[in-house]
Parts: structure tokens; C-alpha cells; sequence
């Protein structure tokens, strides 16, 4: 069917690609896992000792929800694995530089999800201001590229 008089004809648009990528946040400090994970989102739910949390991140015109999950101390070996499971990157926060701590978190990240998954290290220091706010969501972001380039490529 022709379309009426003085309607243009409408073209598809090209959808977005979309991704789904789950990334696991450890460290030693569960206070600090839990401040970074407000940063990047808003709602943190927590269920037997695993914190949940999601955000969007656009990247070159890609549509991205980012899965968060981080353990607490308490979990149970089980949901640590459920952690660590099928997880495309993974954070290490700690309050400090410690090159002990983040070898010990590297090693556990290759054990439970593999090598060559995007790793990064942040620390937070005295707290988390804007300027530490901004660091997390470029952080994220950097994360995001590089698996975006790994999975897709």
C-alpha cells in the first residue's frame, strides 16, 4: 500500500547492538566494595552475602547494562563461584596500592573466571569525592571498551 499523500515514507532504523556484561568487584574491605558500588549504581542489593548492582554505559553507539556482582567475606564458597561465574571483567578495589593484595586478587580473578579478562585495580585512598567518583566512571567505561573489543572481535 502506497503511503498517503504528503507522509514520508519511513525508513528502519538501524538498532542499536546491545550487550549484557556481568563484572565481579573484590577486595578486602566490604565497606569499600560496597561505596564503590554505589558509585556505579544507585541501588545495591545484597542476598546471602552477595552484592548485586547494575548500570547502563553507552559506547560507540552501543547500548551496554553492566551486571555487578561482589562477595562479601561472609559468603559461602558456592556464591563465590556464582560471583565469579561467566564474569566478562572484574575490579579490584583497594583502600590503598598494595602490590601483595592485588596479586593475591589477580590470582584468585585467573582461578575462578580465566586469564586475558579486562582487570582493573583501583584505590580509593581517603574516600570517594568527585574526583574518585569520576575515576570510577571512566574506569567503567575503559572496562567496558575493552571487552566490547574482546567479545565482539
Amino acid at each position: 500500500m502506497p503511503p498517503a499523500k504528503g507522509r514520508k515514507k519511513s525508513r528502519p532504523r538501524k538498532k542499536k547492538p546491545r550487550y549484557l556484561f556481568k563484572i565481579t568487584v573484590v577486595g578486602p574491605d566490604d565497606k569499600l566494595l560496597e561505596e564503590v558500588l554505589s558509585v556505579l549504581s544507585a541501588e545495591v542489593i545484597a542476598v546471602d552475602g552477595i552484592r548485586i548492582s547494575s548500570a547502563a554505559v553507552t559506547v560507540e553507539k552501543t547500548d551496554v547494562k553492566t551486571l555487578f556482582m561482589s562477595p562479601k567475606h561472609s559468603a559461602l564458597d558456592i556464591l563465590l563461584s556464582v560471583t565469579f561465574a561467566g564474569a566478562s571483567g572484574a575490579i579490584i578495589v583497594l583502600k590503598e596500592p598494595d602490590p601483595e593484595m592485588e596479586t593475591l586478587y589477580r590470582n584468585e580473578i585467573r582461578e575462578n573466571i580465566g586469564t586475558g579478562v579486562p582487570t582493573r585495580v583501583i584505590a580509593i585512598g581517603s574516600g570517594i569525592d568527585d574526583f574518585k567518583r569520576n575515576e570510577i566512571a571512566v574506569l567503567l567505561d575503559e572496562m567496558v571498551e575493552e571487552i566490547l573489543s574482546v567479545k565482539v572481535h
